[in-house]
């Protein structure tokens, strides 16, 4: 039997007449207030509180996305309003939920429909380790624009130079990978990989925690930090921000029949920078 092959789906924002938005078009969509399902189900003020500030989250995205056991089922992601909750390596200040209902609590951000379309492949060639290919010119000139004000000695500059190899292939390739769509503010796979755009806090197997139900939880979708550009938050003091949002799920889709539970997400931020 052949192997499946997993579909990488891209996602896009767009205007859209408010009618598609509406629950009964099941819409994925960012912003405004999300789009339910049912009236049943509907969580605990306490079940939907930043985890580093204690204050109600906002809504930010909602994707549609039904599955096996599932007619319908939508993924919602909230986030914290407040810049501060928001430092370095912190996921608390996200929550990724299945749910039919949703408490309102008045921050909205700008409303867009999220519309979707596979990417394309074929424009790139990868080596064995996964990586995008690069010739030793180009990895040379990345080392050598990092360093300009280094003071090191040779050792130092052979072990940094075997460091930044690394970073810089994976950079290198995510900037790759997303360049023929730049726009993309999505990618979704259930059941592939997220693309990340550092070496750095990627997570292990035992840093994404298995469901209640005991299953292995699995990666659904990611958020691109391209979303932020349509966000308008920086009219803060200081501004929400994220590298990557990693979204993973119950593999056995053990909700099905249930109204709300909470799923798993991770945050991995742009290299270098700090709150």
């Amino acid at each position: 039997m052949a192997a499946s092959v997993k579909v990488m789906e891209l996602g896009f924002i767009q205007k859209a007449e408010p009618w598609r938005l509406r629950s009964a078009q099941f819409p994925s969509k960012v912003g405004g207030r999300p789009a339910l399902l049912g009236e049943v189900g509907v969580p605990l003020p306490e079940a939907l509180q930043c985890g580093v500030c204690s204050q109600p989250l906002a809504f930010l995205l909602q994707v549609y996305a039904p599955c096996t056991g599932s007619f319908h089922r939508t993924l919602f992601i909230f986030c914290c309003r407040d810049p501060k909750c928001h430092q370095v390596s912190e996921n608390r200040c996200f929550k990724e939920v299945q749910t039919v209902q949703v408490p309102d609590h008045g921050f909205l951000f700008p409303e867009y429909e999220l519309v979707t379309e596979p990417e394309e492949t074929d424009y790139l060639h990868e080596d064995s380790m996964g990586m995008e290919t690069q010739t030793s010119d180009e990895i040379s000139s990345c080392i050598e624009s990092s360093m300009d004000d280094l003071n090191l000695n040779e050792e130092d500059l052979d072990v940094v130079a075997k460091q930044e190899t690394k970073e810089d292939k994976v950079f290198i390739r995510f900037k790759k990978l997303i360049s023929r769509e730049p726009e993309q503010v999505l990618r979704y796979c259930r059941g592939g990989e997220p693309l990340w755009l550092s070496l750095q806090h990627i997570p292990v197997d035992e840093d994404i925690p298995y469901c209640p139900c005991g299953g292995k939880r699995m990666f659904e979708f990611q958020v691109m930090p391209q979303l932020l550009n349509h966000l308008k938050v920086d009219s803060f003091e200081q501004s929400i921000d994220w590298g990557i949002l990693a979204v993973y799920t119950c593999s056995t889709n053990c909700n099905a029949e249930k109204c709300y539970k909470e799923e798993f997400l991770w945050k991995q931020d742009v290299p270098g920078v700090t709150m």
